[in-house]
């Protein structure tokens, strides 16, 4: 009931871009389970991508990722009082090291097996946090330089961490950072790996790169900033949260929902219980905070207390379309019709990286591998085409009530074809099947018509886009998108495509005749048109007629 969808060719895709744009070795930080995307499969991906090194913060996630295959270069640097060098040591686990005990530790163990060390020098620059001080660097590096000299210890990298308080305070820390590289280089040792930038630096500091960066909620395709989005720096989310509908209540105005009855429907509708709480990650502050979910392509609202096991989301209009079983996204990747991870963090006042690392362990990671081709069009709604040929009119009719059958309020169906070619007769079979008022007519005089519903659904919205220059003008019609069913003829490159949208051609095979005064193929002679059915965005994934 409850998945995490990891996307490999993303984190993949991510890793690639980071080397591409800083041109330097990049470190893939997995630690905290992989910032809740599950350590083994982000590390997994991130070498994949061409990460050189796989970060994390303690020795016992670095032997956990040992364990599940990871061969590659290990970097931990938070230790504590009782760790067990020996076992780093041996499993080949790169160790940061943060004063003369930890180095002095390291190297009896080391000379105890008979075997060397690799650390890398972790330094405080600034943060007041993990890492040696000014004041212990002299010590520290001549220490190394001694061990390095015995053969007990090789120390690969050196390397701090930015504060992130603005760019006086990160080229303050980065002065003392060079400093304390040209101090290490005056005792004889010349790192392989010096890395100061973490994700923000690595995007906002270019020439704070050195010669690697050591990044960690970038290669899950999430941004490190306010005011940037995964998509400005080329990134793709890596994490779906989904869930499912388990059970479906039709409530009238006035009924309370759930703990507290801190929300009371304010008309009927439909309730749908989502088996997502906060022992889920789903923080139960967002109540009545305005968080939506995805279902059926649209976002709904989740509405009431969020319970430890549970949530209730508000259907509304959608409610015919959606049975128990039907899936439920939480947040994902904004560029396929989701709402992104970034919704909840803003409404909780914090940040990014404390929702995914907060995913709870009920919830199952699952890698997803699709081909890189997919991946790279994860931020393209994309269109699923399903043709046909209908032979007259009053098939064409049929055809529009199938198609009514199927659609809810927030619709949008984009018509095209020559004048002639059935656009208006299939808008009434798209009436008859909504149930609205009728006649309807071509309404190329008055640009748009309303229909309402005879059966307590959304309206008919058609619309004649024949006359329109272009977007501005059809804004100015102040179309109901969300609440209706939009039906718009001429509407490609006029009438904007929404999150999820549906485009419709019709061709006549002849073009003979033109109908003047209309679009009714009624008049015409009869011809067999063939359709072609485009659905865009995630409502349409899988089809419009499947």
């Amino acid at each position: 009931m409850r998945v995490a969808e990891i996307s490999l060719p993303a984190i993949r895709h991510n890793v690639r871009r980071i080397r591409e744009l800083t041109g330097v070795a990049v470190i893939a930080v997995v630690k905290a389970n992989g910032y809740g995307h599950g350590s083994g499969i982000a590390a997994k991906a991130a070498i994949e991508g061409g990460a050189a090194l796989i970060g994390v913060a303690d020795l016992e996630e670095a032997l956990a990722l040992r364990d599940a295959g990871i061969e590659a270069p290990i970097l931990c640097w938070l230790h504590g009082a009782r760790v067990d060098w020996a076992a780093a040591i041996e499993s080949g686990i790169e160790l940061g090291v943060s004063d003369l005990a930890q180095l002095d530790g390291i190297a009896a163990t080391a000379e105890r097996l008979g075997r060397s060390a690799t650390v890398q020098f972790k330094l405080d620059t600034g943060l007041s946090r993990n890492g040696a001080g000014p004041e212990e660097w002299a010590g520290l590096f001549a220490r190394g330089a001694e061990l390095v000299r015995a053969g007990t210890v090789r120390v690969r990298g050196v390397f701090s961490h930015l504060a992130n308080a603005g760019e006086e305070h990160d080229l303050a820390q980065a002065a003392r950072f060079d400093g304390a590289v040209a101090l290490l280089r005056q005792t004889g040792i010349d790192p392989e790996l010096i890395h100061l930038s973490a994700s923000a630096a690595t995007f906002s500091r270019p020439a704070l790169r050195y010669n690697a960066v050591r990044v960690g909620v970038t290669v899950y395709g999430l941004s490190p900033f306010a005011d940037r989005s995964s998509a400005d720096l080329g990134l793709i989310p890596a994490m779906t949260l989904r869930s499912e509908v388990v059970a479906l209540r039709s409530v009238p105005a006035g009924v309370g929902v759930s703990y507290g009855y801190n929300h009371v429907t304010q008309s009927e509708t439909t309730l749908a219980l989502v088996p997502m709480g906060y022992a889920d990650g789903l923080p139960r502050a967002l109540n009545g905070a305005g968080a939506t979910v995805a279902i059926a392509g649209r976002h709904c609202p989740i509405v009431g207390r969020i319970g430890m096991d549970q949530c209730i989301v508000d259907l509304g209009s959608l409610a015919r379309k959606v049975s128990i079983g039907d899936p439920v996204v939480l947040f994902g990747d904004p560029s396929t019709g989701v709402p992104p991870v970034e919704v909840w963090s803003e409404l909780m006042r914090t940040i990014n990286y404390e929702i995914v690392v907060g995913i709870g362990p009920r919830v199952l990671r699952i890698a997803t591998d699709d081909t890189e081709e997919a991946a790279e069009e994860a931020s393209d709604p994309g269109a699923v085409a399903e043709r046909l040929e209908i032979g007259d009119p009053e098939r064409m009719h049929e055809f529009g009530v199938r198609l009514g059958g199927i659609l809810a309020a927030g619709d949008l169906l984009i018509l095209t074809g020559p004048l002639g070619a059935g656009k208006t007769t299939l808008t009434r079979g798209i009436g008859e099947g909504l149930g609205v008022r009728g006649p309807v007519t071509s309404p190329t005089f008055v640009l748009a018509r309303t229909h309402p519903s005879l059966v307590d659904g959304p309206p008919l919205v058609h619309v004649d886009a024949y006359r329109l220059a272009d977007a501005a003008e059809a804004d100015d019609l102040d179309l109901d998108f969300d609440g209706s069913v939009v039906v718009a003829e001429w509407g490609a490159g006029v009438i904007e495509g929404r999150e999820s949208w549906i485009e419709v051609e019709i061709e006549r095979p002849t073009a003979e005749t033109v109908v003047a005064g209309g679009d009714d193929p009624d008049e015409a002679p009869v011809e067999p048109r063939v359709v072609t059915i485009r659905g865009y965005g995630p409502r349409w994934a899988s089809g419009v007629l499947s």
